[in-house]
Order: C-alpha cells, then sequence, then structure tokens
C-alpha cells in the first residue's frame, strides 16, 4: 500500500488531568506541544464519557491515549476500550500508567490496547513521535487502494499529458466562467479526474491494477466470487447483467415491479418475458411476489399462455426486486430454492439495498447472504446502486457475482460489461465505489447500519408520540 503520512493525523487524549496544575498536568500538555509540532492534530476528553462522545463523532481519530486511572477509577479506561473496540478493531489505543500501578489495569484492558505510554519517564518529544508513527501506521493500513493512489498522483504536481482536456482544472482557470466552475468544485476534483493512461492506476475495462484491487477487496467484502464497479449507475448494472445472460429468444422471467432498466435489458436483447405478479395491498404497498408464483409449475403455466414464448421454453435468467421500493424484502433461501430449483441464474435488483449484508436484521435478506451457498443452487447477481444507501458518488454502483449452478466466466462476462462502461469513466466515482466498500468492511457497516436504525425507530416513535398527543 503507497504511503499515506501526508494525510492528517488526529491523537485524542483521555484523561481528567488535562489542564491540571500539576507534574501529570504539565507533562501532558508539554506532550500536546510535541504532537502539535509534528503536525498531529490533538482532541481532548475529561471522563469516559466525554472520550466517547468524542470518539464516536470524530473518525479522523488516528490514535487514542487513555489514562488508566480516570478519576481515580480503572472503570472509566475499561468503559472507553470497549466502546472503542465496539466501533473498530484496528484503531491504535495506547494506555497512559505509571509502572508501579500498572498490576491495577485491568486484563480485559491491557488484551484490548496496542502499548503502554509512561508519561513521566519518556521525554514528551519521544512518545510524540511513537504517538504519531502509530497513527500514521493506522491511516496508512485504513487507506483503501485506488483512493490512495489517486492522492498521491494528484500530489505528484505532474503534468498529464493525456486526457481530460481541461489538463488538471488548468482550461477552466483560462475564462471568467470557467474559474468560478474549477473554484466552486475545488481544485482536487480536476487533479483526480484522470485518464486510463495512467498505468499504475489500472484500467476500469480490463479490472488491472489498483482498480483491479480495489474490486477484489470489493469482493471479499461483500461475500461476492467477484465485484464490477460500474460508473452509469444500477440502470447500467442491470442491462450489464443481462446482456451477460441473455440473447435473442431466450425466456427470462422479470418481478413485474421492476425499474424500467429491466424492461430496456428485455428490449435490447430480444428476449421474451413472462413475468412475476407480486401482491398489492390497500395501501398500495407492492409486493411480495407469493412463493407459488416462483415454482416451476407456475412458470410453465405462464410459458403456454404466452404469445410470444416457445412452447416448452425454459427461463435462463430471473430477476427479483430486492428491496423493493416500498422496503419489502425477501428471505432470499426460499427464493433461490423455488425459484431456483428451475432457473439456473437469478439477478436480485438490490438498487436500494446495498446495506442488507451489514446487519443481522437482514440475515438471509440479501443475494450475497453468508449463509450456506451450494455450487448446485442458482448463480446469483446483485446490483447495488452505491450512491443511495452507501457512501457513493451519483452513478456509481456495483455488480456482484456469486457463482453456481451454470457459472459465469469473468472474461466474458465483461465483453457485456464492456459494452455499457465508458472508455473514459470518471475516476472520483469510481474511488467512491472503493471508499463505500471499505466504510463496511470489519465493524463499519455493523455500526453505520445500526445508527441509522437507531435513529430511524427514534424518529417513527416521535411521530407516533406527535400524533398521539394530537389525538388525546
Amino acid at each position: 500500500m503507497p504511503d499515506t503520512s501526508a494525510l492528517p493525523l488526529h491523537v485524542l487524549l483521555v484523561s481528567d488531568k488535562l489542564g491540571a496544575a500539576d507534574v501529570y498536568g504539565g507533562a501532558l500538555a508539554a506532550l500536546t506541544v510535541e504532537l502539535e509540532a509534528l503536525d498531529v492534530v490533538v482532541a481532548e476528553a475529561r471522563s469516559s464519557e466525554e472520550a466517547c462522545t468524542v470518539a464516536g463523532s470524530d473518525p479522523r481519530i488516528c490514535v487514542v491515549v487513555i489514562d488508566t486511572e480516570i478519576a481515580g477509577e480503572v472503570t472509566g479506561a475499561a468503559t472507553v476500550v470497549r466502546f472503542l473496540r465496539g466501533r473498530s478493531d484496528e484503531l491504535s489505543i495506547f494506555l497512559m500508567a505509571e509502572r508501579e500501578r500498572l498490576e491495577v489495569v485491568p486484563t480485559e484492558v491491557v488484551r484490548e490496547s496496542d502499548g503502554f505510554v509512561y508519561l513521566l519517564d519518556d521525554t514528551p518529544d519521544w512518545i510524540a513521535g511513537r504517538l504519531r508513527d502509530a497513527a500514521a501506521r493506522f491511516r496508512r493500513d485504513l487507506a483503501p487502494p485506488l483512493f490512495t493512489g489517486i492522492v498521491l498522483f494528484a500530489r505528484e504536481h505532474e503534468y498529464s499529458w493525456h486526457t481530460p482536456g481541461h489538463e488538471g482544472g488548468a482550461a477552466f482557470r483560462k475564462s471568467p466562467v470557467g474559474r468560478a466552475f474549477a473554484d466552486f468544485f475545488g481544485e482536487q476534483l480536476f487533479r483526480s479526474d484522470l485518464s486510463i493512461s495512467v498505468e499504475h492506476l489500472g484500467s476500469l475495462l480490463d479490472h488491472s491494477g489498483l482498480i483491479g484491487e480495489a474490486e477484489r477487496e470489493a469482493a471479499a467484502i461483500f461475500g461476492a466470487d467477484f465485484t464490477f464497479f460500474v460508473t452509469n449507475g444500477g440502470s447500467t448494472s442491470n442491462r450489464v447483467v443481462h446482456h451477460g445472460c441473455v440473447t435473442a429468444g431466450d425466456l427470462v422471467v422479470l418481478d413485474r415491479n421492476a425499474h424500467k432498466s429491466a424492461e430496456q435489458s428485455a428490449t435490447m436483447t430480444h428476449a421474451v418475458p413472462v413475468y412475476l405478479v407480486p401482491t398489492r395491498n390497500r395501501y398500495g404497498i407492492i409486493g411480495p411476489i407469493p412463493p407459488a408464483e416462483m415454482t416451476a409449475e407456475a412458470i410453465a403455466a405462464k410459458v403456454s399462455g404466452s404469445e410470444l414464448a416457445a412452447a416448452g421454453a425454459l427461463p435462463v435468467l430471473a430477476m427479483v426486486t430486492n428491496s423493493t421500493y416500498d422496503g419489502i424484502l425477501y428471505h432470499v433461501p426460499t427464493v433461490d430454492e423455488t425459484l431456483g430449483s428451475h432457473v439456473d441464474r437469478i439477478h436480485y435488483d438490490e438498487a436500494w439495498f446495498g446495506h442488507g449484508r451489514f446487519n443481522a436484521l437482514y440475515h438471509e435478506r440479501h443475494a450475497m447472504h453468508s449463509g450456506a451457498h451450494s455450487g448446485d443452487g442458482p448463480t446469483t447477481f446483485a446490483t447495488q446502486s452505491t450512491h443511495k444507501l452507501l457512501a457513493g458518488l451519483s452513478q456509481a454502483s456495483y455488480i456482484h457475482v456469486r457463482n453456481g449452478r451454470n457459472p459465469v466466466d469473468p472474461e466474458r462476462f465483461n465483453e457485456a460489461f464492456m459494452m455499457h462502461a465508458s472508455t473514459s469513466p470518471l475516476y472520483p466515482i469510481i474511488a467512491s465505489n472503493d471508499v463505500a466498500a471499505h466504510m463496511m468492511k470489519g465493524k463499519g457497516g455493523l455500526l453505520l447500519t445500526r445508527e441509522a436504525i437507531d435513529e430511524a425507530i427514534a424518529f417513527r416513535k416521535m411521530i407516533a408520540r406527535a400524533e398521539a398527543e394530537a389525538d388525546g
């Protein structure tokens, strides 16, 4: 991984002795001065509660240094350590303790820490250097491959003798309206708007270099055999899947409650569709598709009743919307057992459900679920709009593939991908796919989804309470 030491580093000091007019307070003040001299940003917390608040609200923090006896109690340090490890296994945690007091530090606190800081024994500049280096290691190991490569390339300050023609924003700065445009969006956008001519960054079309590395890491994070980054939105991801599986005259099974790109895919591939008809309740909410609609017998009856399908035709691909726009989710193993028992490939349009893998609330409700997977099951596709419910730029999207029966050849599938991909993709969109995946890595996905779910529940409770009070 390239060096990222130029990125800002943040350290949190946790002690009730911060600002105290004694030897310990003076040592902490001297440490702060030395850290700031190394261009490290120092945050402070004087209690375990304040430390959890600061650490929970500032994801830039790379190192946390905790006084083992906050307010004279070792329980405070344990509280902070448990909170931090609940959010990240990688964050660097150091304990401040006097050597003669080490025996009172709880084992669980020591086990979860990365080392000790002896504030009164070592010099402030040495301790500051140690913390700075730990923060740099954390940041270097944390940064995803493609984003890191783009940052470093933009900082090389080299002219680019290739497209795009604005040359890192220089062209925009040659006219009043262009200068206003460049000033509004900022220089780094234009410095990172690159070309596939930057060889070491790789190519989106052949999945080489850092782009290929980023896609492989995303596949591991999302539980796929392989993942493609798409820069034309979920609509294009859907069309790629269908073009990679369907040829003219093939029978496809489509969810009637589908995005228009599913219909467009059938038109473009000259497929013959039959439809899975979902339920609709009195509130207008559509879905789900009843399991009886997915059986081999039900599909055969639809084929028999079609004026376009050949007698006895078997589907090559089925498509299901999961989740629906109304938030309806399917139990994917049930769909795989019913629809997947007689259709070799199933495409789940999960445009609004990229977060499903990362919270137990959605167990087995998403295409790349972590349950048992056998080669006897259907090959599964998930198309996810990164920009909808993950942290991606507009048009960022994923195609995840998990092979089963009738597996996908990645090279052959890539021909369909290239049919829809631009030879001049916007690198910030690609990088946002890289970053969005890494944000969900490890405990990050659970943390982010849990916060969103808790906020949604609190909002619903507030609305219900307001309605009840109005009725009362």
